[in-house]
């Protein structure tokens, strides 16, 4: 299972990227083959009696529903098989796997068992594939429009508890993703950084702002793992100027040939031309940031010390018994990396602006958007307060942690509005001028 860079070139099979308002997003090419996903659950689940049905696309897998009958029909165990998209081939699957093995083996969190999978597709179906455990319950966001606060309550402080546990037990001294070792390459694990666990490392980080799009596996990606979170920064900001770099070029090509197609696979579309005219406004903000970036993130104030974050906590990734609302599952584990402690923070569904005032309470059937939104707004505040207590985590809320929060935040704003990049910055130092710094 372990790739070589003489595989990279033939791992794109089945992968094309679109555009949409927020930046590049991959598509299916090919569809997967329900036979051959029935062939391998059958292989690998030891079982002749079973059925596959669709059962969801993400952004960058197709999630198949795996039933097995017994003998007697009388019982059935559920399984999930899903085929991923070749967007960081090996890496992502493998650091996935290792993320929730690690997790299942040293944390109470509940999270999917995997039963098969292959890191490659050097295989029957021609994807990379996982088979794991179907989590039972129901999806948070299920119930949670119908919960009392107090209801609320109950998952949130089991969420902050997970938290805490997730910053006390998987505490790691680089950013970057977990690898088993024994499937790691020798080129890979000479730079790996070891963990407490010895069969973990961190290895090459899997990171969307690194790998989306067609023109970032042609570039020299700085994958990590990084030491600090000012190299880590400064890795994501090289990446997105050496892929501009290469969108100019691949735009000059393209204009010098007087054709309306690009030559290279890379370029195909009106919005990379787009985007070309854009590149000299996103370089100089991009240079921007570096200035005040060594305000931010002093050399001597580095970061030295990550924990283990699920970035993507929302209503679709949390698994609840509809009656207890004990939580049975914490699911989509991919792309997750370990982070500086600033920016691990809320669940995405409790972010937002505080409201201490209680506005007037809902009446039931009350559909009006705006009150509907202020008793949100003042629900999650009180929400925010009961998982702080949970996680012990109000400490990443210093202002500190929110320049540096905010700082990255502009990365993924470079391509969508350089403007609010810049109105950014210019608060940045107002405020910094305004404290005498």
């Amino acid at each position: 299972m372990t790739p070589t860079p003489s595989h990279q070139p033939s791992l794109a099979f089945g992968l094309r990227w679109e555009s949409d308002l927020f930046g590049p997003v991959p598509a299916w090419a090919v569809t997967p083959n329900i036979a051959t996903i029935e062939a391998l659950s059958r292989q690998h689940l030891g079982a002749d009696n079973l059925s596959v049905e669709f059962l969801a696309g993400g952004a960058f897998n197709r999630v198949y529903l795996i039933t097995v009958s017994s003998n007697t029909g009388m019982d059935q165990k559920s399984y999930v098989f899903r085929a991923t998209l070749p967007v960081e081939p090996f890496y992502k699957t493998a650091s996935e796997v290792a993320t929730l093995q690690l997790l299942r083996q040293h944390t109470s969190l509940p999270v999917p068992e995997v039963f098969a999978y292959d890191c490659t597709t050097k295989n029957e179906l021609g994807f990379e594939w996982t088979i794991m455990e179907k989590i039972p319950g129901v999806c948070l966001g299920e119930v949670w429009p119908d919960l009392s606060l107090e209801g609320k309550k109950i998952v949130v402080e089991r969420l902050g508890q997970f938290s805490k546990e997730l910053r006390e037990k998987c505490r790691f001294n680089a950013i970057g993703s977990l690898y088993q070792r024994t499937e790691l390459s020798e080129g890979d694990l000479k730079v790996s950084v070891a963990t407490d666990y010895n069969d973990f490392v961190i290895g090459p980080i899997v990171n969307s702002f690194i790998f989306a799009g067609k023109r970032k596996p042609l570039i020299e990606r700085d994958r990590g793992p990084y030491r600090s979170d000012r190299a880590y920064l400064l890795a994501l900001m090289k990446v997105e100027l050496e892929d501009k770099k290469l969108l100019l070029k691949l735009t000059f090509e393209k204009r010098a040939a007087g054709i309306q197609k690009a030559k290279h696979e890379s370029l195909e579309s009106d919005e990379d031309d787009d985007l070309a005219e854009d590149v000299p406004e996103i370089q100089e903000t991009i240079q921007q940031l570096l200035e005040i970036l060594p305000s931010i993130f002093p050399e001597d104030m580095q970061t030295e010390e990550f924990v283990l974050r699920h970035h993507d906590l929302n209503h679709s990734n949390v698994m609840v018994d509809h009656t207890t609302l004990e939580i049975t599952g914490i699911i989509d584990w991919e792309c997750i990396t370990t982070v500086p402690a600033w920016e691990d923070t809320y669940p995405k569904m409790l972010l937002g602006e505080d409201m201490e005032e209680q506005p007037e309470p809902l009446a039931f059937g009350d559909t009006d958007e705006f009150r509907i939104e202020r008793w949100e707004k003042w629900e999650n505040t009180k929400l925010r307060k009961i998982f702080d207590q949970a996680a012990g985590s109000g400490a990443n809320n210093d202002k500190d942690a929110c320049d540096k929060r905010g700082f990255r935040e502009q990365l993924d704003l470079l391509e969508l509005s350089t403007r609010m990049v810049k109105n950014w910055i210019i608060e940045y130092e107002k405020r910094k001028r305004e404290q005498g710094c």
